[in-house]
């Protein structure tokens, strides 16, 4: 534990500089310790746990956490609280992770240096809520717990502001500003609905009004944040017809999927987005390897798979969206929802449907998807940059691996998209070529010498497992004793499986490769509990014979999930590196 000194009031103290670990306690909410663990018994340099918690608090921040625990909600989206703790003249900045149990709470104790995490995510947040303002139409109002506010786009000007009590005075304002008729039961049902949900931080909700000119007014909320407090952002769009202009296109449909086809879907987004202004999620989607699956069983049988994706998509966005086939294998989708979560729970349904639907039933075909997400207006201010946004983020999913999603963030992917750029011009001048060979070089140099000691065919290991973005290599002798283990460890799952049914599935050239061992669920339900046992979805495992074809080693490589694939580059040179390892055993 290192010391440091600063002045507190004058005096001289410590400060801990130390990472907290394994710290909670159970309180009540007048701070009285009911039970606690050592660890937290040894912070504080005490033999008994029933105290009261304020006695080893600063006295602002002991107020202040008994009005949180007071109020604290078990919905609540930030159930954290920031502290400073006194253990022995000391102080340390903490943050408590609190849950709700019965009357109680169970509290987790974190050093606020190590919650990076939590402060990354803060700041994402904030920058998510300032692209959201900028792209908002002309009007938007927020809601922080204090204080209505509504402001303009075009210079953030407040145009009308009250307290939170005063929703009496918000919705006059409301009215006569975008001519609201409130005289309509359910255009006032709606509005009061607004209110009470706003009220409770409840977003991502559509509420339509019906103006005085009988067009409708129409507010998506979103839950967003500055730097210190979490607001409700809601955009105002006006003007939007009452006729739902997808009646138009009922006719405009792609005979094989039953989706919209390519016209129909995007005109329907460019109104969604370019005229409405409506917030919503734009999903670019394709099948992975669907050439392949072409190729291999078939165009019947590739229509079939078109067919079934369809399906899946059409149960996943039921009620809440649209889609349209835009392209051989491609798809356009167009969720309602722009909350992160229901995004997710959408995304997740889509990839595991599509997954479950079609392997299954023809085993010689693993079909799996990839997805690009963005969000209207969170990312983009029209229907272009936003598609743009969506396929780069497909383009990301499939470097990725495929079978997964990637939903676009520019904190977190504008960086990634730019270096994706210079690798496509590293790759046209040769440069990728080059700095690629030489990688393989290395390692395949290293391993042709007549002898390697352990440490170094361990060292090309560890290089190989980078080289390939495997997450574990292992190698097992002749008896199938595992002898080396690379990347993360683990227990050696197979050792228990080996049998005389293990290698039914092998090619004839000794390997089998399997892109997704959900697979094996319908051909090898202990081999598929094996892989499911340590969450292994992608593994290539290879049997290196001597020159006289008996076995000599057994070379694994593993990809935990999501389901990834080898390209067909890295798959031909993890075959050549096995057997060559196979020759120093």
């Amino acid at each position: 534990m290192n010391l440091k000194l600063n002045v507190w009031g004058g005096s001289v103290e410590p400060i801990i500089q130390r990472r907290i670990s394994d710290v909670s306690f159970v309180i009540d909410k007048n701070l009285n310790v009911l039970s606690a663990k050592r660890s937290f018994l040894r912070l504080f340099n005490i033999t008994d746990s029933q105290i009261q918690l304020s006695s080893c608090m600063d006295e602002n921040d002991a107020a202040n956490f008994k009005y949180f625990l007071a109020n604290f909600s078990e919905k609540s989206e930030t159930p954290y609280f920031v502290v400073t703790l006194l253990p022995v003249r000391s102080r340390i900045r903490c943050l408590f992770y609190v849950e709700k149990q019965d009357e109680c709470f169970h509290v987790d104790v974190k050093e606020l240096n190590y919650s990076r995490e939590l402060l990354e995510n803060t700041l994402i947040e904030s920058r998510e809520y300032i692209a959201l303002l900028k792209n908002f139409d002309v009007y938007y109002f927020l809601f922080d717990g204090t204080k209505f506010s509504i402001k303009n786009t075009k210079d953030f000007n407040t145009v009308f502001e009250c307290a939170a009590e005063n929703t009496g005075e918000f919705a006059e304002f409301v009215k006569s500003t975008f001519k609201i008729d409130f005289l309509n039961g359910d255009t006032k049902a709606q509005f009061d609905s607004l209110l009470v949900d706003i009220k409770n931080f409840d977003d991502g909700k559509n509420y339509l009004f019906l103006q005085t000119d009988k067009k409708l007014l129409s507010v998506h909320t979103t839950k967003s944040c500055t730097r210190n407090q979490k607001v409700i952002v809601g955009n105002i769009s006006y003007g939007i017809d009452s006729v739902p202009s997808e009646n138009s296109y009922n006719e405009k449909i792609d005979f094989l999927t039953g989706l919209y086809n390519k016209k129909a879907i995007t005109d329907l987004a460019h109104k969604k987005i370019n005229e409405e202004k409506y917030p919503c999620t734009m999903i670019v989607m394709d099948v992975d390897k669907f050439k392949e699956c072409n190729d291999t069983c078939g165009h019947a049988f590739g229509d079939k798979v078109l067919s079934a994706v369809s399906t899946c998509v059409k149960d996943a966005i039921s009620g809440i969206g649209f889609a349209g086939r835009i392209g051989g294998d491609e798809f356009l989708i167009i969720l309602d929802k722009t909350k992160e979560d229901d995004v997710r729970n959408v995304l997740r349904n889509i990839r595991v449907g599509i997954q479950w639907s079609i392997t299954p039933a023809s085993p010689d075909c693993v079909v799996t998807c990839s997805m690009g997400v963005a969000r209207f207006p969170m990312n983009a201010a029209n229907y272009d940059e936003l598609f743009s946004f969506a396929d780069k983020s497909l383009y990301l999913a499939k470097n990725k691996g495929r079978n997964c999603y990637i939903i676009y963030k520019p904190e977190l992917h504008d960086s990634v998209m730019a270096q994706d750029e210079k690798n496509a011009l590293k790759i046209s001048s040769g440069e990728f070529y080059a700095s690629s060979s030489e990688k393989e070089l290395e390692i395949t140099e290293r391993l042709i010498k007549n002898t390697v000691s352990p440490a170094e065919l361990k060292s090309v290991l560890d290089l190989l497992v980078d080289y390939l973005s495997v997450h574990t290599i292992n190698v097992y002798d002749r008896d199938l004793k595992l002898v080396f283990q690379a990347g993360k460890e683990m227990l050696d799952i197979r050792n228990d499986y080996f049998d005389s049914k293990y290698f039914a599935f092998f090619n004839d050239y000794g390997f089998c490769h399997l892109d997704n061992t959900n697979v094996l669920n319908s051909l090898d339900k202990r081999k598929f509990e094996m892989f499911l046992s340590v969450n292994i979805s992608t593994t290539l495992e290879v049997i290196c014979n001597d020159e006289n074809g008996a076995r000599r080693a057994f070379v694994c490589f593993d990809i935990y999930k999501p389901a990834r694939t080898f390209s067909k580059e890295k798959l031909i040179f993890a075959l050549l590196a096995a057997k060559l390892i196979a020759k120093h055993l």
